[in-house]
């Protein structure tokens, strides 16, 4: 009987250890969790306002640099009108001069006594460049070839001088009308090109077309 009862004493102070020792240290782990959760939850709030910063510093990037977009595509269409603008004045200028050239080759004939001719009638072929042309022939232009000399014939420019007062405009619309085929073709030299042949100015076709593919400048 006394065994029995020191070892029901025994088992009951061991319990009542136990549960002491349960009773502290559960509060201890709860504790440690509840910081080291406060821990990670500030620790992501810091890594997410790095990355909010970031964030707001591209779209800020993004925002001066559609900006900068802007202003160029805005600078290259004004400069875009300013050349177009350029080429057409150039165009006329140079049918006006050629207009009061003749007028002035006119007069000049008609004070020598109107008998003879200003100036010598035009020969019928002309050789430039080792090939064979005859005078008004559009090929002599570079980026001209039969197709497109016959197209522009149709459309009423067959002569040098017609070719010379006609802008890249015009060029570009009897090209575009002739199909899609003759979208590389470049006109822009065109004009000035037959310009210079029809003032016989063979030195000057010759080093211009020497920096010209396909009637564009290299």
């Amino acid at each position: 009987m006394i065994f029995a009862h020191i070892f029901l004493h025994s088992a009951s102070a061991t319990n009542d250890y136990l549960v002491g020792f349960l009773l502290c240290i559960i509060p201890f782990i709860l504790g440690w969790l509840a910081a080291y959760a406060y821990y990670k939850v500030g620790a992501l709030r810091e890594d997410n306002a790095a990355l909010t910063a970031k964030v707001n510093d591209q779209t800020n990037e993004i925002t001066q640099l559609r900006m900068r977009i802007s202003a160029l595509e805005a600078d290259v269409e004004t400069r875009d009108k300013q050349l177009h603008k350029v080429k057409d004045d150039l165009i006329m200028c140079e049918s006006e001069r050629n207009a009061l050239r003749e007028q002035v080759g006119d007069k000049a004939g008609a004070k020598a006594g109107g008998a003879k001719t200003v100036a010598a009638a035009a020969p019928k072929t002309i050789t430039f460049n080792g090939t064979k042309y005859k005078w008004d022939d559009l090929k002599i232009v570079e980026g001209i070839g039969p197709k497109i000399a016959e197209m522009l014939n149709n459309a009423g420019i067959t002569t040098w001088a017609q070719l010379a007062v006609t802008s890249p405009y015009q060029l570009r619309e009897i090209l575009d009308a002739g199909g899609p085929q003759y979208n590389v073709a470049v006109p822009d030299s065109w004009p000035h090109q037959a310009d210079l042949a029809d003032k016989e100015d063979w030195d000057g076709l010759k080093k211009l077309q020497e920096e010209l593919t396909g009637g564009r400048a290299e």
